[in-house]
């Protein structure tokens, strides 16, 4: 709640994240079918909800992500999904927050994990501890100065991964990813308190 992300070490075991990176290979081979992964692409995403992918669709009632996610959004949650994603090289400082006044009030989290080991200089998230506590004028302030300044420029920290590890984070944060590899994989699973 201060710092509006954690970093939760091996979450999943190594049998899991084989079984992770079989199902998130063949999600978006499914997905993508005429259309294999290239650096010009910029990406591929999908969604990882139905009886192909047991696993994935699970993980919204895996105790180890709904019961913190309950504890920071209060009991009554709503699973949004999971989704397999190759990411696209760069991504750029932002939130996940979408309407100004909904997200005042709109309790989420965001559950990131990657298949691969990433560090600030590959692809790891960066994260601008406490942004995710702006709020009106002074928020709308400091996305303007974000913008302004150099991505490289922006203060922050990188929350390093490996496979088995898993971020949770408030989605008004502002967070970024830069450095990485243009196809790596990575996954997310959302809950957003009932509105």
């Amino acid at each position: 709640k201060i710092f509006g992300f954690i970093v939760l070490r091996n979450l999943f075991t190594e049998y899991e994240m084989r079984v992770i990176e079989e199902e998130h290979r063949n999600g978006l081979a499914s997905a993508f079918p005429d259309e294999p992964f290239s650096e010009k692409i910029g990406g591929q995403w999908t969604r990882m909800n139905d009886e192909n992918y047991p696993f994935y669709a699970s993980l919204p009632e895996d105790p180890r992500v709904l019961i913190p996610a309950q504890q920071l959004c209060g009991e009554d949650v709503i699973g949004n999904g999971t989704d397999a994603h190759f990411a696209g090289g760069d991504t750029p400082w932002h939130t996940d927050g979408w309407d100004q006044e909904v997200s005042k009030k709109q309790q989420a989290v965001k559950y990131h994990f990657t298949l691969d080991l990433v560090t600030a200089e590959t692809g790891a998230l960066r994260f601008i501890p406490g942004s995710h506590l702006l709020r009106g004028e002074e928020r709308t302030l400091f996305g303007k100065f974000i913008d302004d300044m150099s991505p490289e420029d922006v203060p922050y920290y990188p929350a390093s991964t490996q496979p088995g590890d898993i971020i949770a984070f408030d989605i008004r944060i502002w967070h970024a990813s830069f450095g990485g590899a243009p196809d790596r994989r990575t996954s997310n699973i959302e809950y957003f308190s009932n509105p």
